[in-house]
């Protein structure tokens, strides 16, 4: 399935680390060298505090296939440790680098949380283990640097878009006059909703080249939208496509729908 840039599992669970172990090196161009320098006296200073550029973690919920995860974003400038805690402090993820990526360092890391449905880990369960309230975000740049920023998480949790049109098993679709449409999701828990995400995808099949993105549309509509006209020369004829269409509420949650629909020859 595809996300959003669209297209974070955490203590007491841990969730997947990005770990390209630790021990990086602080220069592009250098092998180590010392995170804080002396000064003059011999004693060293107190590291730069550096606040992201970006920090963000948010809850998708997929409604048709009934299942939840984390997302997380990060943007800084190069870092090389990257750790989050959750509203009690406890540390539920670490990203660290080393070798040519850690000469190098890391900038922008999005990740996504394994999504077991809710047969296995029930919605209920699901928000146990990520609560709501202030999550901290702590680095460390190339320099000795720390980078410092929080998200909120919350669980207002949209209601899936209802989808009206195309739907799996309709009358084919003209490839240069296609349109899809869903009806208007209401608040969630008193959060409004910011905007719909809509994508449509060409499954991948064996033949597909594989550095070819599977999406073929990504747009961001305004709340009042319930339908989006497929501009001509997006589609080919003949062929199978699945649609999505995500509801965002104002806190950063989303929750999406999506169907299948084919192009007629």
């Amino acid at each position: 399935m595809n996300k959003f840039l669209r297209r974070l599992t955490v203590v007491p669970v841990t969730i997947a680390v990005v770990a390209l172990t630790a021990g990086a090196s602080t220069s592009w161009a250098q092998g180590d060298m010392n995170e804080v320098a002396a000064t003059h006296w011999g004693e060293r200073s107190k590291p730069k505090i550096v606040n992201l550029k970006d920090a963000r973690l948010k809850i998708e919920m997929n409604a048709t296939d009934g299942d939840a995860g984390i997302q997380v974003f990060i943007d800084a400038d190069p870092w090389k440790s990257m750790d989050i805690y959750d509203p009690n402090g406890r540390l539920i993820f670490r990203s660290t680098t080393s070798g040519r990526m850690g000469r190098q360092g890391g900038t922008e890391l999005f990740l996504e949380s394994a999504e077991p449905d809710f047969s296995e880990l029930p919605l209920a369960s699901f928000l146990e283990r990520f609560p709501q309230g202030k999550y901290s975000f702590k680095g460390r740049g190339l320099n000795g640097e720390i980078y410092v920023g929080s998200a909120t998480l919350t669980h207002n949790l949209p209601d899936g878009p209802v989808l009206v049109e195309p739907l799996e098993g309709g009358a084919p679709v003209d490839s240069n006059n296609a349109v899809v449409k869903w009806n208007p999701v209401g608040a969630a828990n008193a959060s409004p909703i910011i905007g719909y995400q809509v994508l449509v995808v060409k499954p991948q099949s064996s033949t597909s080249p594989a550095a070819l993105p599977k999406t073929i549309l990504d747009v961001m509509m305004p709340p009042t939208a319930t339908s989006l006209a497929v501009p001509p020369g997006f589609l080919l004829p003949d062929t199978d496509y699945e649609w999505e269409v995500l509801a965002l509420e104002a806190g950063g949650n989303q929750t999406l729908s999506s169907s299948f629909f084919k192009t007629a020859p």
